[in-house]
């Protein structure tokens, strides 16, 4: 009798008799999918011709510990004398572990630490509730003059002494003390608590409080949700700043009581929490905000004369290198009109030194330099349709334009005052990248300084004299590096170990332009199978971003994104990326097509490059997914619903799905107010268009999302179901924007893998 086994068994019993051979059966990280099977000897063939075998990396051990990049200096910052690099670092193992504060001194590299952190002992209860009495330093800044370090440790204030070692607890109290900030002379530290500002006295130890109408509606030197998400930086709430001559402090006051409530529920407890957020969605009003400056010594706040009853925002404050003045940046709310004021802090009268507009919108940055030598200052513009920097007069008249060119300027990183330099951060060498470079203030050639290909951070010494530069690229995930500032290396700080990186299989990336229909170049980037062969067709999976300001096509280091991506390669799919219209790097005009449009030409886009991938041989167009997080997962689930066929599957996580839920300040940016735009926020809102989803639509997103709230992904479940249509929903409970840490990163992408395992 002839026994006749399919393919699809013959395949099975294959893989059952090497799982037996191997000892797989022991184990539980046997992973079977599509690609070349899990490698578990090392090498292959005879002793003459032993060839190592790459293993296949896994979910597991992509958010396992230790990372698979290493461990990275932590918290690192500059002495003030510019004399040396300062970082925690973990030394020893296991019960050994210890924190340590190290300092690299500048020009020699050598190492030496400053104290353990785990052998301070510190007067004073230290246990709040359930925690124990471990101290630790987790973010720290020194002063700018001195030897002093500040820190807070569970609400309270502490300063370390770099050169007797000292710490010394300055606060104690109930509540905590927030945004805590040394005064430049060292001898005084400002804060927040209970949203009013105080400041105490380093020598006398004395403390005063100079605001006293803090409440839950009124934040004095706080910044509202809103500014904080998406005016100011994220995650930094201080609202306050020093004068250079200490004496005075410039702040802003919220009152946030017109800014409707948001509750956002803890479901954990037995009787549920709910935690009320002051959020002003599209169309809402937003906080009434106002400038003072008040003596850090105490008594009565001088308000400047900027009103912002008009509904415009209060989008940056500085000080004049006099201490007299301060440049106030007053928005409108359409966001396409800033006025540069300059404000007089004894009067509070104003002077109107310069008006930017758009046709679209205009920026508000940190490129900003005002001098404490000169009366001049360096200031950021798109007005020539690309981000350069202009040298002004106090006044606010121009002097000259620093840097022109069809390119970007990303960043401001330094100016030297004595040499008269400015040192910014620029795409000119490369979109895909990012370089540093210096142009004399005076007008003159610009000089790129960074030349390895990919993505460089600078940071430069108090003094400008040194920066350090965090560089990955799609060869390097990470090298800390010290130069001086002409660009000569002094030493590395820290190098990734790619050891373990290295014995995994994991293609790279391949960055590339293609050509739309309607006759757009776009950026993009392929991740082919590490066996890739171009005469097979390969499933696809689309990762997008696509909302303004994004750039994903990037030379940098693999995260843990990037390597999910190229394991997914190593399983046979390809991964592909595309910046479409309104992406960062381009210039003005190639931003602004976003206007009031927000969704639709990013949609038409992201079928342009579908049609690209159905036109290559080796592409199953078929079998071409997406996903996408936060404007990503708005792009995935538009893509989904509203041009169905394109993409057999999608996955959306934290999407906006009526962006009218989103906040005034982003969506107002592009879409103006809603009574403005009825068509354009209709046409950008997935859940509109929920009848038309085809194929396998995945649906994630965290219960206590502050950002784009589980409200938007509950909108659409519910328009889905009144569709008669079947998806897949996740949710994560407690999990903010981010979802949460490794363990819930890790169960999501192992979703998210046999979500497209399964339908592609």
């Amino acid at each position: 009798m002839t026994l006749v086994i399919s393919s699809r068994w013959a395949l099975l019993v294959v893989i059952a008799l090497a799982f037996v051979a191997t000892g797989y059966g022991q184990h539980d990280d046997l992973v079977v999918g599509v690609g070349p099977a899990a490698a578990t000897e090392n090498t292959v063939g005879s002793e003459e011709e032993a060839v190592p075998i790459k293993k296949m990396l896994t979910v597991e051990r992509i958010f396992g510990d230790p990372s698979l990049t290493g461990s990275a200096p932590r918290s690192i910052r500059w002495l003030p004398d510019s004399k040396g690099l300062t970082f925690l670092a973990t030394r020893g193992e296991g019960d050994e572990e210890t924190t340590h504060l190290v300092v690299a001194e500048v020009p020699s590299g050598n190492e030496r630490t400053l104290c353990v952190i785990d052998t301070i002992t510190v007067p004073g209860d230290l246990a709040r509730d359930d925690d124990d009495d471990q101290f630790n330093i987790g973010s720290y800044r020194w002063a700018e003059a001195g030897d002093l370090m500040l820190f807070t440790f569970r609400g309270d204030v502490f300063t370390f002494d770099r050169r007797t070692g000292n710490v010394v607890r300055r606060t104690q109290t109930d509540s905590d003390e927030d945004n805590v900030t040394f005064s430049p002379d060292a001898r005084r530290i400002a804060y927040t608590r209970d949203n009013d500002l105080w400041v105490l006295d380093l020598d006398t130890n004395e403390e005063i409080q100079l605001t006293t109408t803090g409440s839950d509606t009124l934040q004095n030197g706080v910044l509202d949700w809103v500014y904080m998400e998406e005016l100011f930086t994220r995650g930094n709430v201080r609202a306050f700043w020093w004068s250079h001559d200490s004496q005075s402090i410039a702040y802003l006051e919220f009152d946030v009581s017109p800014v409707p409530e948001f509750p956002i529920v803890d479901f954990l407890p037995r009787h549920n929490t709910v935690e009320m957020q002051r959020y002003p969605k599209t169309g809402d009003p937003n906080s009434i905000v106002r400038v003072g400056v008040v003596s850090a010594g105490g008594g009565q706040t001088t308000w400047m004369n900027v009103d912002t009853s008009d509904d415009s925002y209060i989008a940056r404050v500085y000080w004049f290198g006099d201490d007299k003045h301060l440049a106030v940046e007053k928005l409108n709310r359409r966001q396409d009109e800033i006025r540069f004021l300059i404000m007089d802090t004894t009067t509070g009268d104003l002077d109107e030194g310069f008006v930017e507009t758009s046709d679209t919108w205009v920026e508000a940055t940190y490129m900003r330099h005002f001098y404490e030598t000169k009366d001049q200052f360096v200031y950021n513009s798109n007005r020539d349709g690309f981000s350069h920097l202009y040298l002004y007069k106090n006044d606010g008249s121009l002097i000259r334009q620093l840097t022109t060119g069809d390119w970007t300027v990303s960043s401001l990183n330094s100016v030297d005052e004595k040499k008269g330099l400015v040192y910014f951060t620029g795409l000119e060498a490369s979109i895909l990248e990012r370089h540093l470079y210096r142009v004399p203030d005076k007008g003159g050639k610009i000089e790129q300084l960074t030349k390895r290909p990919g993505t460089h951070y600078v940071t430069f010494s108090p003094d400008s004299k040194y920066y350090y530069d965090w560089f990955s690229s799609t060869k390097a995930p990470r090298v800390i590096t010290v130069y001086n500032a002409s660009g000569k290396q002094l030493f590395v700080l820290d190098e990734c170990d790619t050891s373990e990186l290295d014995s995994y299989e994991l293609p790279s990336s391949e960055f590339f332009t293609f050509t739309s229909g309607d006759g757009f170049d776009f950026y993009a980037s392929m991740i082919k199978p590490p066996d890739f062969d171009p005469a097979k067709k390969y499933p696809v999976i689309v990762y997008t971003y696509a909302y303004p300001h994004g750039q994903i096509v990037r030379n940098r280091g693999d995260r843990t994104l990037g390597l999910w991506h190229k394991m997914m390669a190593t399983r046979g799919y390809i991964i592909f990326q595309m910046d479409n219209r309104g992406a960062y790097g381009r210039g003005a005009k190639w931003e602004g097509y976003s206007l009031k449009t927000l969704g639709q030409l990013e949609l038409d886009d992201q079928v342009a490059g579908a049609e690209y991938l159905k036109s290559l041989p080796y592409v199953d167009g078929s079998r071409i997914g997406i996903w996408g997080w936060s404007g990503g997962g708005s792009m995935t689930a538009l893509a989904m619903l509203k041009r169905p066929g394109v993409f057999k599957a999608g996955a959306a996580v934290a999407p906006v799905t009526d962006i009218g839920f989103y906040d005034t300040v982003y969506m107002e940016r592009y879409m103006k107010h809603p009574d403005d735009n009825e068509d354009g926020y209709y046409e950008g809102s997935p859940a509109n268009f929920a009848d038309g989803l085809e194929g396998a639509f995945l649906l994630v997103h965290g219960t206590s999302d502050d950002n784009v709230h589980m409200q938007n992904s509950i909108h659409l479940v519910r328009e889905l179901i009144l569709a008669g249509k079947q998806f897949e929903l996740m949710l994560y409970p407690g999990g903010r924007h981010g979802i949460g840490g490794d363990t819930e990163r890790a169960h999501l992408f192992t979703m998210m893998t046999r979500f497209f395992e399964e339908n592609l």
